[in-house]
């Protein structure tokens, strides 16, 4: 069967549906060997391989319109004759040729861009890149953009990245001020609307071949967005920390100020009680009282009130002066129970004797106060009885006794007033260590 015939047959459509086939992948070889090896030998052969494949693929056709309009003009009509002369294995030969020769040259292209670095190889190197990589003309008409930095752009503006403008303009937003410097040749950050990733841009401007082009890259910094994110609150709370801490510093100042004035007034209401107390006593029964004694006591009082004290180096018990004072104006003390060694509930007992003392010679004019402690369940009861003439009427919590129950309540503990039938006072306070017997 000749060409001629075969042109009649169904295997028209296959024999150039496959010729324009092979001149397409021809072509695109040719263009591939180009971008790898320039001009160079088998672009050359894939060049006259083309060639050859166009002519054939033009005598088809002409074949084709020839035969089936021959009342046309055509332009080589003896070639044409001849070709539809020649044996359909000849065609079947040639596309075999061409077939053949297509699947070598792709298999020896493949290998060479495995094996050498190529324009082709860098580029997709790039688009492969996390980090977003554009160049741009001096009038930001971007000449390249990696597939990253297209992504970015369509992330922050909604359209693939062409033009620069759009991204600077949106660095400017995020607080780059252009008048401190080129706005290409700086940094900014930027967040996606989604709040999925955040970029750090650096624009500059790179030249090659004595032409001037702009590059941006982008960098994700989201991994350090989250820390930087982190760390910010943390600030913050520790801000906020320092802040009531400083409140507080100024507030236990104040606290501690008020306590210390608080045991001032307390000192010098019992030490000024008790001197008034002990002269009254001295003056109702003279020969009760050492006279010197209360002479040094008063002394030592005026030079209190005075602040006059001379420095003592030696350390005094509050609960045996308490003890001692009122001897001083004629009140006994009798000590039952479990007596506090040491710490705030010895203190407390000691405040509450002076001043117990004071109130049982005052107003009662008795002579004797009864001192009884026990321990229970970690708390320490100190129960202060005095003798004497009954209480008329209520007590009122004033002066001395309104200062220790402000310090009762400031150690953690209660206490409550009787005046049936005679005066008894009950403290109730954390228990510390405490000794039996031991004033």
């Amino acid at each position: 069967m000749t060409i001629r015939e075969a042109m009649t047959t169904a295997l028209r459509e296959i024999l150039v549906g496959g010729s324009m086939i092979w001149l397409l992948l021809l072509c695109h070889l040719c263009l591939a060997l180009h971008g790898v090896v320039r001009f160079g030998r088998a672009t050359r052969v894939a060049l006259a391989m083309a060639l050859a494949n166009l002519v054939l693929f033009y005598c088809l056709l002409d074949c084709i319109f020839h035969y089936g309009e021959p009342e046309k003009p055509r332009t080589w009509p003896a070639a044409v004759e001849a070709f539809g002369r020649l044996p359909l294995a000849c065609l079947i030969a040639a596309e075999a040729t061409t077939a053949a020769y297509l699947i070598l040259a792709f298999l020896r292209l493949a290998r060479y861009r495995r094996e050498h670095l190529t324009p082709l190889s860098v580029k997709k190197a790039i688009d492969l890149l996390p980090a977003g990589v554009a160049f741009a003309e001096g009038d930001d008409n971007v000449v390249f953009a990696n597939l990253t930095m297209n992504r970015i752009s369509r992330a922050l503006t909604g359209r693939v990245l062409t033009d620069l403008t759009p991204i600077l303009v949106l660095g400017e937003a995020e607080g780059h001020n252009a008048a401190e410097a080129d706005r290409h040749n700086t940094t900014f950050r930027l967040t996606e609307p989604n709040g999925t990733a955040a970029w750090q841009f650096a624009a500059d401007t790179v030249e090659k071949d004595g032409a001037q082009y702009r590059r941006l890259i982008a960098t994700d910094i989201s991994a350090q967005a989250v820390i930087n994110q982190t760390l910010q609150e943390k600030h913050d709370k520790l801000t906020e920390l320092n802040r009531r801490l400083d409140i507080y510093n100024r507030n236990a100042e104040r606290i501690i100020i008020s306590q210390e004035l608080l045991n001032a007034r307390m000192q010098v209401h019992n030490e000024t009680g008790h001197i008034l107390l002990a002269s009254r006593h001295y003056m109702d029964h003279p020969s009760a009282v050492e006279e010197e004694g209360l002479l040094l006591a008063l002394r030592l009082t005026n030079a209190h009130l005075l602040n006059e004290y001379e420095s003592d180096d030696t350390e005094r018990d509050a609960l045996s002066e308490a003890i001692e004072m009122a001897a001083s104006i004629g009140v006994k003390v009798k000590l039952g129970g479990i007596i506090p060694e040491d710490g705030d509930p010895r203190a407390i007992l000691a405040a509450a004797v002076s001043e117990c003392a004071t109130n049982v010679r005052k107003h009662a004019d008795g002579d004797t106060l009864t001192v009884t402690t026990s321990e229970a369940e970690g708390s320490l009861t100190m129960t202060l009885a005095g003798n004497g003439r009954p209480v008329a009427g209520s007590v009122t919590e004033s002066g001395g006794l309104a200062s220790l129950r402000r310090l009762t309540e400031q150690s953690g503990g209660t206490m409550e007033i009787s005046a049936t039938p005679d005066f008894t006072l009950t403290m109730q306070v954390p228990a510390h260590h405490t000794e039996r017997g031991k004033p």
